[in-house]
């Protein structure tokens, strides 16, 4: 589940025997927002031409100009991936070590901006530690990005009704609506013969009375 408190509360009211396994897409997420943290402090004491540069390497990673010209930046960074890296341990015990190494290696001048990560990962250890004792990944990423992508059509859309998201999310296919009942036309004639109108076929007159 993700790290919110009422949550592990719940489950430990309703589910007393269970294990909780705080989902890392959760965890390794909060290290993205230091990063960005970092990243928009520096953008306030740059010039116009620097604060585009960096906002350009946010999106393309271009490490030369990180580490020529931000090193804060490029030791955010660098610190953000050695937090990645704790998750490509296989055992509690490596895990344990990995991330109290990576708080005691917190970059010079940086304390506050890793501060709420770090309050997180002290609040929930054991239910973040006890991803490493399951035997095989568990993680709710899957279904966190399905869960966006819907978030971004329906944002994205208009009228869509709740039933035809949940739908397209369930069965991912086309969600049709029954057509409605043909009505007859009044203008449907039923002769044969001598060049007049077929059986059943429509006669246009433009306008459909039924319509005035």
């Amino acid at each position: 589940m993700d790290m919110w408190n009422p949550y592990r509360t719940a489950v430990k009211t309703v589910l007393p025997q269970a294990r909780i396994v705080v989902d890392k897409f959760h965890v390794v997420r909060m290290s993205n927002d230091a990063l960005e943290k970092v990243r928009k402090g520096l953008r306030k004491e740059l010039k116009p031409s620097q604060s585009r540069t960096l906002k350009r390497d946010r999106e393309h990673l271009i490490m030369e100009t990180w580490t020529g010209a931000f090193p804060q930046l490029l030791a955010a960074y660098e610190h953000k991936e050695r937090f990645y890296g704790i998750w490509d341990v296989t055992t509690r015990p490596q895990a344990e070590v990995a991330l109290d190494d990576w708080i005691a290696s917190i970059p010079k001048g940086q304390k506050e901006v890793w501060s709420d990560l770090v309050r997180a990962v002290g609040n929930l250890r054991e239910e973040i530690m006890t991803y490493f004792e399951t035997g095989m990944p568990v993680t709710n990423a899957y279904t966190e990005s399905i869960n966006r992508l819907a978030k971004d059509k329906n944002r994205e859309g208009r009228g869509y009704s709740f039933e035809v998201i949940r739908a397209r999310m369930l069965y991912i296919t086309k969600h049709k609506k029954k057509a409605p009942t043909a009505k007859v036309s009044p203008f449907y004639k039923k002769t044969i013969g001598y060049g007049l109108p077929d059986l059943a076929e429509e006669l246009n007159y433009r306008v459909d009375l039924s319509t005035i």
